[in-house]
């Protein structure tokens, strides 16, 4: 192999060892988020996370066997991540409205099981730090003498209860985290590129180096 696929493969081993860490990291965040952000959002950052490590160590192993098959599926798997990317970049895009109609929605379902089993609201009142649907009123007005344990801080009633209604301390949450992730799909989608044509010009000289020493 010549200096140049050599720079090649150091150059994407590099890139795979920090992608399969970003892959752990993505998972991991999604884990740590399983209370705090839609079920969509959790399940989307589960496949992305375990699509990138998967990729990455596939990608390491093509390349360093020089493996022509593992190496272009790498190549392919790559270029699905792309176009996940684009896709959520100029398709899926989700505004600050959708984010909030969504979270609303996620609330609402909480809710409705608090009137039918008091304590559904707990772990988002928790998380959130907020009181009831809108307001604390919410409580009153379904006819609650007391507010939940989970509407004062560290569940202690000595304390001020919160003031805010999860429906606007979610949404809140919800958008930071959209925004950050499509904030950070530009620099995905240059990497991306990058590496993809990086493996398919591997592929080409691993494809010519078997060709010509007859393995």
């Amino acid at each position: 192999m010549g200096c140049t696929s050599g720079c090649v493969k150091c150059f994407l081993n590099t890139l795979n060892t920090l992608n399969a860490l970003s892959g752990l990291s993505l998972i991991a965040i999604a884990t740590l988020a399983l209370s705090k952000a839609p079920l969509a959002y959790i399940l989307f950052l589960y496949g992305l996370g375990g699509i990138i490590f998967v990729s990455a160590v596939l990608g390491c192993c093509g390349i360093c066997m020089e493996n022509v098959c593992m190496t272009a599926t790498y190549g392919f798997l790559l270029l699905a991540q792309l176009i996940i990317s684009l896709l959520g970049i100029f398709r899926f895009k989700f505004t600050e409205d959708y984010i909030e109609k969504f979270a609303a929605e996620e609330v609402q379902m909480k809710w409705d099981q608090e009137l039918v089993e008091p304590g559904a609201m707990d772990i988002y009142q928790t998380v959130y730090e907020c009181c009831g649907r809108d307001s604390p009123d919410d409580y009153v007005a379904i006819g609650r003498q007391t507010l939940p344990l989970s509407c004062y801080p560290q569940e202690d009633t000595q304390m001020p209860h919160y003031l805010a209604g999860c429906v606007q301390k979610s949404s809140e949450n919800f958008v930071v985290l959209f925004s950050y992730a499509h904030d950070t799909n530009w620099i995905a989608v240059g990497i991306t590129i990058l590496m993809m044509i990086s493996a398919f010009y591997l592929v080409g000289k691993f494809r010519k180096h078997r060709i010509r020493y007859g393995y």
